[in-house]
């Protein structure tokens, strides 16, 4: 959804890249190919929006519900039960965030060798086997345990699925897909708010508490979105011979199935490779860019803070007197606003072909919120209050949602781009690791020195991504000068 502004981002990388493609594809890649599909590429566009984002966003809805969910289990008995502090179950959330990071880039190379169905696959069934065993936990080291396997098991999950996604559009179609595709992790924090809500009354029946109610049931949950989501997914770009069919039919016609792949090798014949193969050397010179590392800092700097306070909202909405119950449904509330926020931005962002500047507005929101949020007494009252924290939740994550397809248009090579989502993922995980530490047990209930915290943090993301924006800016004038100064190359 591209606006017909003159010197977008989207339009100076295609025109700087043009000859890259010639140059660095394989003739035959995209050799032969004609463009003869002008009115039906919408309509099968939107077929493929239809099929593919739905069952990854599905995928995503687990995973998000099934390592969120313990900002409700906080408001339960869990610490009481397992006769710890809530600074202990930082540490578990500090494990599950170092698992993903540990096993987000190996992950991401298994996936490139035995294809994203059958690892995506594998992955939504493993988490949903721990995440379903945490209700049985007795003790303190058994919950750290399987705080750490749910990382293990989740890791690579958004970087790979984020991939393949990819293969399946053009480049300037992967910003509002990448959005869509987020929508699944902001709904499940809204849902399962509200999900946790209703198990909490469960507390007590068959002799398990609400804590366990909401693991147990949560967790049998994304075992059933596993099946579904290996039934329904299909196999690769073009192929929509789904497992549900068994070999029977086709999602797409022959004549879908070929529109599909040709207008993405027309976009970027390197596509045509199917799964790559990440060397050492891929991930070094991914690594070493200091464009990739400035996005990736930018993500753990401002999913520090965010991290930090959507684990302890329902918690501070609890503190200003309302029940565990009615915590978790109030703290749903801003999520849902969030969704409505991010479709704004992200439709802007792809109408003008600009992405810093909508990064910035997001991160904007953040430090006015949050310094308002700092700044509030309690005793304005708990529903103003409650107003204050929900406008500071509002923007959610939506910074990072920006940020990663940013990131991705500018991406040379499917090894880049695969390594380069692993690594900004990896740093909002990182962000998990040290925002899980933000709010204190002897902080409780004001928690001012964790709003102080999330204050400045906010602040230094600004300054980040103001910095990274007016790089863009910068290299995209002296490209548009080249160009005028150029001969026009026919491609």
């Amino acid at each position: 959804m591209t606006g017909p502004q003159e010197n977008s981002d989207m339009d100076i990388f295609v025109e700087k890249n043009a000859l890259e493609k010639v140059v660095d594809s394989p003739p035959s890649e995209s050799e032969g190919i004609v463009k003869d599909w002008d009115g039906e590429e919408a309509a099968v566009k939107r077929k493929v929006d239809f099929i593919l984002l739905p069952v990854l966003a599905l995928a995503f809805f687990s995973m998000q519900m099934d390592r969120g969910n313990i900002s409700a289990v906080l408001t339960s008995t869990i610490t009481k039960d397992l006769h710890i502090t809530t600074n202990q179950v930082n540490i578990g959330t500090q494990l599950l965030s170092a698992g993903i990071v540990l096993s987000e880039i190996p992950s991401n190379i298994i996936m490139q060798r035995i294809g994203p169905r059958v690892w995506l696959s594998g992955q939504l069934f493993a988490w949903g086997l721990v995440a379903t065993f945490q209700a049985f936990v007795q003790s303190y080291p058994a919950y750290l345990v399987t705080r750490i396997l749910l990382g293990f098991c989740e890791g690579g999950f958004i970087p790979g699925a984020l991939y393949y996604l990819s293969t399946w559009y053009k480049k300037d179609e992967t910003s509002l897909r990448t959005s869509l595709f987020f929508y699944g992790q902001m709904f499940a924090s809204a849902t399962s708010s509200l999900i946790s809500a209703g198990l909490l009354k469960l507390a007590g029946t068959h002799g398990l508490e609400g804590w366990r109610w909401i693991f147990l049931v949560e967790g049998l949950m994304t075992l059933f979105i596993g099946i579904v989501f290996t039934l329904f997914v299909p196999p690769k770009v073009g192929d929509g011979r789904a497992l549900i069919g068994f070999g029977r039919w086709n999602y797409f016609t022959e004549r879908e199935s070929q529109i599909i792949r040709n207008r993405v090798l027309l976009d970027d014949p390197r596509k045509a490779r199917g799964h790559i193969q990440i060397s050492r050397s891929d991930i070094w010179n991914t690594v070493k860019q200091p464009r990739i590392l400035q996005h990736v800092f930018l993500t753990l700097v401002s999913m520090s803070g965010f991290q930090g306070l959507t684990q302890y909202t329902p918690t501070m909405i609890k503190s200003l007197g309302f029940s565990a119950i009615r915590a978790n449904a109030l703290a749903s509330v801003p999520v849902y606003c969030g969704i409505v926020w991010l479709t704004a931005l992200s439709f802007a962002s792809d109408w003008t072909g600009h992405r810093g500047p909508f990064v910035i507005i997001a991160i904007t929101w953040n430090v006015i919120s949050y310094v308002c949020l700092r700044t509030t007494s309690y005793a304005a009252g708990k529903w103003h209050r409650y107003a204050v924290i929900a406008i500071a939740n509002v923007s959610y994550c939506s910074m990072h949602i920006l940020n990663v397809g940013w990131l991705s248009i500018y991406c040379k090579s499917p090894q880049e781009r695969s390594v380069a989502m692993a690594l900004v993922v990896m740093a909002a995980n990182c962000a998990g690791i040290s925002g899980s530490q933000i709010f204190r047990t002897e902080d409780a209930p004001k928690y001012i020195q964790g709003l102080t915290a999330i204050c400045a943090l906010a602040g230094a993301s600004w300054a980040l991504a103001a910095v990274l924006s007016a790089q863009y800016y910068t290299r995209r004038r002296k490209t548009s000068s080249n160009d005028q100064e150029s001969s026009p190359v026919a491609i």
